[in-house]
């Protein structure tokens, strides 16, 4: 992809030197199994620019479990919204896209507010986060 100086993009990071700009990639690597791709002749990644959204950032403890495929919020998440997206960057920054801005800021509280729940105070939080926001904005509407 064609990237320019302050653009968000989820990537690769190829290499880090102490003398020069680290490299990223848009390709897959070797141990990004499992990840689909764009383009089967370059091996593109789902990586690139992310437009629209938010960025916030994340512990990196948080980063990894968010990362886990059987991790609970995002699991939950996904049963109650509508559709929304979310790249977890190992460096701790989190993108959210979603449909409405007051689903942004539902998954990025549930998501902060995760991390020192149980499961199940988990499921809970995310049911009535979900109710109270639905509510709010069918009373607006």
């Amino acid at each position: 992809p064609n990237l320019h100086t302050g653009m968000l993009v989820y990537a690769r990071v190829n290499s880090v030197s102490d003398t020069m700009d680290p490299t990223l990639s848009c390709q897959l690597g070797p141990h990004d199994g499992g990840i689909p791709r764009k383009d089967w002749m370059t091996n593109e990644g789902t990586y690139g620019e992310l437009k629209g959204g938010t960025a916030t950032q994340i512990s990196l403890g948080l980063a990894r479990e968010l990362l886990d495929p059987r991790n609970v919020v995002l699991q939950e998440l996904s049963k109650s919204i509508v559709a929304f997206e979310v790249c977890i960057g190992v460096n701790g920054w989190l993108w959210i896209h979603s449909t409405r801005p007051e689903y942004t800021i539902l998954i990025q509280n549930a998501v902060k507010n995760s991390q020192v729940m149980t499961e199940a105070q988990v499921r809970g939080m995310v049911k009535s986060l979900v109710q109270t926001v639905n509510r709010q904005i069918q009373d607006a509407d």
